[in-house]
């Protein structure tokens, strides 16, 4: 943050988003599918770092991380506000993660995670990874068997989450199968509706839809987020 702070005053806002891709996700997205599955409330203290950056970059409001909130020379801002106190609430977040469409911390997490078992069972690659993974038995052949694990701290690893995210989100990201003459539904008669289907495709929906869980909105409190603005991936 304090490289982007000292180098976006020579950069125009309509490259941000570069800014924002290249100096900060890129860091905060290393690895994310082998350590994402903490607690959630260990995630609470990088959540808070992104939305900082958020808004750094794309708030509308002045906060102590622009130059602007420490001018206090009568020069520097009008009268009328000159004479106000400063007001230190900070903006909040989730008007401009919505309006920039950014996915939060928690996001990217399921997005890459899922992301990677795709191609693992697409590709089949690794062999020594995609035999971790098995199909359920069930008549909807596109789900995973969930790993029973004894230990708590077991089910934060790739295997387990990666099982409940793909579950959670396959039949959201690929077409329905339309029913043939006979009635029958033959799994893959559509066009994007099994694992042949493109990864751009995948990604691109997986993304709309977990924006659109970001901007479902309670109407007495349309700016905090609230439990059901983050996908839930638990497994009962």
């Amino acid at each position: 943050i304090a490289i982007i702070k000292r180098v976006m005053k020579f950069i125009p806002n309509s490259e941000y988003h570069k800014l924002y891709d290249a100096l900060f996700k890129s860091h905060l997205c290393y690895c994310i599918s082998s350590w994402g599955g903490i607690p959630s409330y260990k995630l609470s203290s990088l959540f808070a770092v992104q939305k900082r950056c958020v808004r750094l970059l794309f708030g509308k409001i002045p906060s102590f991380d622009h130059l602007t909130f420490y001018e206090t020379c009568a020069r520097a801002r009008p009268y009328s506000e000159h004479v106000l106190k400063k007001d230190y609430q900070l903006e909040h977040t989730r008007p401009i993660f919505n309006k920039e469409s950014i996915l939060t911390l928690h996001h990217l997490y399921i997005k890459h995670t899922f992301i990677e078992l795709f191609k693992i069972r697409k590709e089949r690659l690794p062999i020594s990874l995609h035999e971790l993974f098995s199909t359920s038995l069930r008549t909807t052949s596109n789900l995973l068997n969930i790993p029973k694990f004894s230990l708590e701290i077991s089910r934060q690893n790739f295997v387990y989450n990666g099982s409940a995210i793909w579950n959670a989100v396959i039949d959201k990201v690929l077409e329905k199968c339309d029913p043939n003459t006979n009635n029958t539904v033959i799994p893959g008669s559509n066009k994007n509706s099994d694992l042949s289907a493109s990864i751009a495709v995948v990604k691109n929906k997986l993304k709309n839809h977990l924006l659109e869980t970001q901007k479902l909105v309670e109407p007495t409190r349309p700016n905090e987020w609230l439990p059901f603005n983050f996908m839930s991936i638990g497994v009962s």
